[in-house]
């Protein structure tokens, strides 16, 4: 029940059309209803020694030009563009750009054990703006607020590359100070979404931009 309770809070905050910095102040059952995958075994929890190379960080950069933001990231292994054993076994993965200052990122996530929250490619690899907060014992950071889909994304190899316009992201490249790969789990420490529901958001590896 937990875990369904993590997957459906991360699915419904993807569909609200708002600005990250703007946290769900509830959410609709009709939504989280409409939005409940039929999945099991999606841990809330992460054993980092079953962690696969792609989740350690080689290089990252952000940089801006023509109106937009321009990320990327080198894994230390081939990114998979479609879900293997590692993505299945979690809630979200994913990798973030992030503001130090505001906690304000960009980050690229898959999720398909959890289900869809993506009109931009639902079932792989797709973009949020994010606001972060203050982490606890168990999770680096706490998830706060969720924007809609907005960014373009490339895959090849170790490298994955996002695009977005400025407008949307809410943050600059010269304002990113660290990117990072990540899972999302449940965190009791953390402010509530909705009733009963704190995420959490555990840093697996990080690059200095």
């Amino acid at each position: 029940m937990r875990s369904l309770v993590l997957a459906t809070t991360w699915l419904a905050l993807g569909c609200f059309a708002q600005e990250p910095t703007q946290p769900t102040p509830f959410l609709d059952a009709a939504v989280i209803q409409a939005h409940s995958p039929a999945y099991h075994g999606v841990a809330t929890t992460l054993d980092a020694a079953s962690t696969p190379d792609y989740t350690n960080l080689h290089a990252a950069s952000a940089a801006d030009a023509g109106g937009s933001l321009h990320l990327s990231v080198v894994a230390s292994g081939t990114i998979p563009r479609f879900p293997d054993g590692f993505v299945r076994s979690v809630a979200v993965f994913g990798y973030a750009w992030v503001d130090g200052e505001t906690n304000r990122g960009i980050v690229a996530v898959i999720h398909p054990t959890i289900g869809r929250d993506s009109h931009q490619n639902p079932d792989g690899w797709h973009t949020h703006p994010v606001l972060l907060s203050a982490g606890t014992a168990s999770s680096t950071f706490c998830l706060a607020g969720i924007g809609p889909s907005q960014g373009g994304l490339t895959l090849r190899d170790e490298v994955l590359e996002l695009n977005i316009a400025l407008s949307q992201a809410g943050v600059s490249a010269t304002a990113l100070d660290v990117a990072a790969s990540f899972v999302v789990v449940g965190d009791a420490g953390c402010a509530e979404l909705a009733p009963g529901v704190r995420l959490g958001v555990q840093v697996l590896d990080t690059q200095t931009l």
